[in-house]
């Protein structure tokens, strides 16, 4: 697990189902960056009023959380330990001996979509070192853009929050739920906002928070509960749920959502409404399968990381999928997509660039299905003369894009799109889908080989960014683009085998392009390319990338094992050791490769943890140290749940802003994948 007290950096792992949005309950107790209201991209900061308040019979009451912004309460604050496990998120305080421990979840079970999908999230809170008490939890109305006319309404076993005033344009017209399994009490409506008048008196020029429905509970009285709409903005409907506890008993709680309301930046509904039509019933449902919704959730960390890794490895896997609730989107039609960030670079699933790529191995590996989905979408939106495009759409299932610097079409998409459809029957078998699907694979193969135009058997980079590194303006044979056409082709064999289709002409190709990548060897690595811009001759991380994809889908060597072996070994030793933070993409000892842009001189961790899983499984042990110095840094920079697309190798921090919540942050399942493959293959 990530280990984190309220003193770090707030952070918090992110809690939704697959394309339902997702809150984050952070390491300071707060429910921030919620994204429920099909509002990925502009994020709210912070859910006002949400609160863990534990009042026992026998000892002082405190809140599970390390700051408060009342006027008399904040002394009921605790410092807190945190502990994240995608999709687990547990929190410790403790007063006068009095520990509590809250443990929020959401659902994620392989190939189990219906549960996977779902917009709620359960929290358990057990007390020890108190014999009985209340356990209360909080939280304020959201519903509708604007402010006016949310009002909660009194369910049997918790809250409903709703906006009487949303039209069929609002994003945030829905719902939100809060219940609990055996509520004593439900405090249906009260206003988190003091009166404005008090807060202009003190001269405070800070937000303060009514603080009365809590003094109630310490002084053993039951808050007051309100009815009506809000209709101004000093007015904001907050709703409690108290159950009791009885020591080192768990009391469950669940929060749900539901908006689906297609609009500009959403226009679709959710999977989720195939099944539930209210926050209500999905809550419902959470919470009468609360244990087998967390028990198999639970499984997954168990049976499909290889336990033969260390434990910090196995954190930064599991880990790692968080942007299945962060970054996915999943509508009615069952179309599936992964954000390449979520507030910049909007695309949904770029392909190449080592991004859906490596960001959907546990797509794959636990929802094959989801995958097919991805891959039926880009041979719909194949172009005519069979390029396939870098993503599916800004915002969009159906604005599909030839790339961020197209024209010219990028020369890694097509063959990255082959291998997908390969490393899907291998997880599948699904024999009829890829003797549907192998036309297109042909065509697209075709695209790229006709790219080759000097005839040396490597399609050329035309020096205006055509291609996953898209702020370098490559000239000429790429060791990147060459290594994963080769290992294309070798997939391209494979499936027309399967296929029964001839392979003469693939093996004639593989022959030559081999022949023209040794060529780019120079006796201990690959060069980065042949042409504009100068390179000096820096060592190229990326210039092995194709026999990753070898290595995943258990395809022969994209060349020599001996030259792929000292390539290696020249990334490990020189880039690997550049920098004290991260291994950025090129470098050179003795010189600072200023000329080049930092897409170069900076890292992908994404990058870095795929190569990483390469020489592991090689036997060079040593990647692991590179693999855990680029994973110490997320963590130190509080990015373990938030990766960025690029770290500088300077200091360890990404750009300014950064393309967020990174599509390829889960390539530390290279690690375990084919362990993974083997275990879910046998079930």
């Amino acid at each position: 697990m990530v280990y984190l007290t309220s003193n770090d950096k707030e952070a918090g792992v992110p809690l939704g189902g697959i394309g339902a949005g997702k809150i984050e309950i952070s390491n300071k107790g707060r429910m921030i960056n919620l994204t429920i209201a099909n509002n990925w991209s502009f994020p709210i900061k912070e859910m006002l009023g949400f609160h863990i308040f534990i009042l026992p019979n026998d000892s002082e009451p405190f809140f599970l959380q390390s700051d408060l912004i009342f006027l008399d309460l904040n002394k009921f604050a605790v410092p807190l330990e945190y502990e994240g496990k995608y999709p687990f998120a547990r929190i410790k305080g403790v007063k006068n001996s009095v520990k509590a421990e809250l443990e929020a979840f959401s659902a994620l079970i392989p190939e189990n979509l219906h549960d996977s999908s779902l917009p709620a999230v359960g929290i358990s809170v057990k007390v020890s070192g108190s014999k009985s008490g209340l356990i209360a939890i909080s939280m304020s109305n959201i519903t509708g853009i604007s402010k006016i006319g949310r009002y909660n309404e009194g369910l049997k076993n918790g809250v409903r929050m709703k906006n009487a005033k949303a039209n069929d344009f609002d994003p945030y017209n829905g719902e939100i739920v809060l219940v609990a399994e055996r509520p004593k009490v439900i405090i249906k409506q009260y206003n988190f906002h003091v009166n404005r008048g008090l807060e202009k008196t003190l001269n405070l020029h800070k937000l303060i928070e009514n603080e009365k429905p809590w003094k109630d509970l310490i002084s053993g009285k039951i808050p007051e509960s309100e009815d009506g709409e809000s209709t101004g903005s000093y007015y904001l409907p907050a709703g409690m749920v108290i159950s009791e506890y009885n020591e080192n008993e768990e009391v469950k709680f669940v929060f749900s959502w539901f908006f689906n309301k297609p609009w500009v930046y959403y226009p679709y509904k959710h999977y989720y409404s195939n099944f539930f039509s209210s926050a209500k019933e999905v809550a419902e449902y959470f919470i009468e399968n609360f244990d087998r919704l967390r028990e198999e959730t639970r499984k997954w960390q168990e049976e499909l990381i290889d336990p033969s890794l260390p434990d910090w490895l196995k954190d930064a896997i599991i880990n790692s999928a968080y942007i299945l609730s962060s970054s996915t989107w999943l509508d009615e039609k069952g179309r599936f997509g992964i954000m390449e960030g979520t507030q910049i670079g909007t695309m949904l699933s770029t392909i190449g660039g080592v991004c859906y790529e490596t960001g959907s191995l546990p797509v794959v590996l636990m929802f094959p299905m989801l995958e097919k989905s991805t891959l039926q979408q880009f041979i719909t939106n194949m172009r005519e003369d069979g390029y396939i495009p870098h993503d599916l759409g800004t915002y969009s299932f159906d604005t599909p894009s030839d790339g961020t610097t197209a024209p010219p079409k990028w020369k890694d998409t097509n063959t990255t799109f082959v291998l997908m459809v390969y490393r899907y029957y291998l997880r599948t078998k699904d024999k009829e889908f890829l003797k549907n699907v192998y036309p297109y694979v042909k065509k697209a193969m075709e695209w790229i080989i006709s790219k080759d135009k000097d005839g040396d058997g490597i399609p050329e980079g035309e020096g205006s960014t055509d291609q996953g590194f898209d702020c370098v303006p490559i000239e000429g044979a790429c060791s990147y683009i060459a290594t994963v056409y080769i290992a294309a082709l070798e997939a391209i064999i494979k499936i027309a085998e399967i296929v029964g289709d001839d392979v003469s002409y693939y093996l004639s190709l593989i022959s030559k392009a081999k022949s023209s990548l040794m060529k780019l060897f120079d006796g201990e690595k690959f060069i980065p390319w042949t042409g504009k811009p100068n390179h000096h001759n820096a060592v190229f991380s990326a210039q092995i990338f194709g026999q990753w994809w070898a290595y995943l889908l258990d395809l022969d060597d994209v060349a020599d094992k001996s030259a792929l072996l000292s390539a290696l070994s020249e990334i490990y030793r020189v880039n690997g050791h550049a920098s004290k933070y991260c291994t950025p993409n090129m470098a050179k000892e003795g010189e600072s490769l200023d000329d080049l842009d930092s897409q170069l001189t900076s890292s992908w961790p994404r990058l870095v943890f795929s190569l990483s899983a390469l020489g592991y499984s090689l036997g060079k042990r040593e990647w692991l140290e590179i693999a855990k110095k680029e994973w110490d840094n997320l963590v130190d920079k509080g990015l373990m749940w938030n990766q960025p697309s690029l770290v500088h190798s300077h200091d360890g921090n990404p750009d300014n802003p950064f393309l967020d919540h990174y599509i390829g942050s889960a390539a530390p399942w290279g690690f375990t994948y084919k362990y993974a493959l083997k275990r879910l293959v046998k079930i």
